[in-house]
């Protein structure tokens, strides 16, 4: 029986820059939302090579970093959705605004997501959508004739909190995350910097 972040192979289909799971239609669905995000202007792709199926090892290393406050929340090793190939982590605020237009009725929205605190966060559920997977560059998929949502702001403020007390702010501006605040014991640290 397969375990969270010890998929085989067999069980992940690609994605543009990753892997998701080939059950319940998640990379298939990805795929055609990809498909139809194109038509309208933007690519949908994860942040990295960790950012959409992800190893129980993978899922480890960023543990340790958060739990060091060198990193961003992360699940427990063998809890997360990267885990089970069902979450992706986008790498610009204009692929969220994407998904937030169009991707409900492919199976992917925030609103699923475990982790509320992170923007780039998002996750599939089944039974939504269903058709053929045009692959990580196909463009054969039909849009679902469903209404588009209205895009995001262009200009964002994002906090994720963690269970110490620790909190980030960042302030999102078109494409980019621009500047990060940390809050951490005993006040403000002095990191405001590039992302």
């Amino acid at each position: 029986m397969a375990q969270n972040g010890r998929l085989p192979d067999s069980d992940l289909a690609p994605i543009l820059q990753g892997r998701l799971v080939r059950a319940n239609s998640c990379a298939a669905s990805w795929n055609a939302m990809n498909a139809e995000a194109r038509r309208l202007g933007v690519e949908l792709r994860p942040t990295g090579s960790k950012s959409s199926y992800r190893t129980f090892a993978q899922q480890q290393e960023l543990w340790n970093l958060y739990r060091s406050g060198k990193g961003n929340l992360a699940a427990t090793p063998g809890t997360s959705n990267h885990g089970w190939g069902l979450a992706v982590d986008l790498a610009t605020t204009q692929m969220r605004a994407m998904v937030d237009r169009i991707g409900k009725r492919y199976g992917w929205a925030k609103e699923w997501s475990d982790a509320p605190s992170e923007w780039w966060h998002i996750r599939y559920r089944s039974g939504i959508w269903s058709g053929p997977d045009p692959g990580p560059t196909g463009s054969g998929a039909a849009p679902p004739a469903q209404p588009a949502a209205p895009p995001r702001p262009q200009v964002a403020l994002d906090v994720g909190v963690m269970p110490d007390g620790r909190f980030e702010v960042f302030r999102i501006v078109g494409d980019n995350i621009t500047n990060r605040w940390n809050a951490k014991t005993g006040g403000w640290a002095p990191n405001w910097q590039r992302l």
